[in-house]
């Protein structure tokens, strides 16, 4: 028997360090983004959508990762909702999820999305609905 750490891997990409994270306080509105990607996350920081559905919900919390291993095909978009949770999956490899409930935005991002369509197309479609 060995004593040596056994490493799996995070197929799932649950435990990415996400270590661009800015957060703005309006009143009792509250908006937090967190990234892997600079350019996502200042993006996201300075978009008018996630600002106005933070006011509008009380606030939002915004995990948004890009997925360099993530398929790079953009055939289809396809949204789903049930209840208070709405999917975007843009072809194999980018997923949005949005949770009205918990207003929470969690987003798996393939590396041939732009960050230009992921905040004036991709997002705002998702948290329309």
């Amino acid at each position: 028997m060995t004593t040596e750490p056994c490493w799996h891997p995070d197929l799932l990409r649950r435990f990415v360090p996400t270590p661009y994270v800015f957060s703005t306080c309006d009143g009792l509105n509250q908006f937090f983004v967190e990234s892997n990607d600079l350019e996502i996350a200042l993006s996201a920081r300075r978009s008018g959508i996630l600002h106005r559905q933070c006011s509008q919900e009380r606030g939002l919390f915004c995990r948004l990762i890009r997925d360099m291993a993530a398929p790079v095909d953009a055939s289809e978009m396809t949204i789903v909702s049930n209840g208070s949770l709405r999917v975007l999956c843009l072809g194999q490899g980018t997923i949005l999820i949005y949770d009205r409930e918990r207003l929470e935005l969690l987003g798996f991002i393939s590396r041939n999305v732009r960050v230009q369509e992921l905040i004036s197309s991709l997002i705002p479609t998702l948290l329309r609905g």
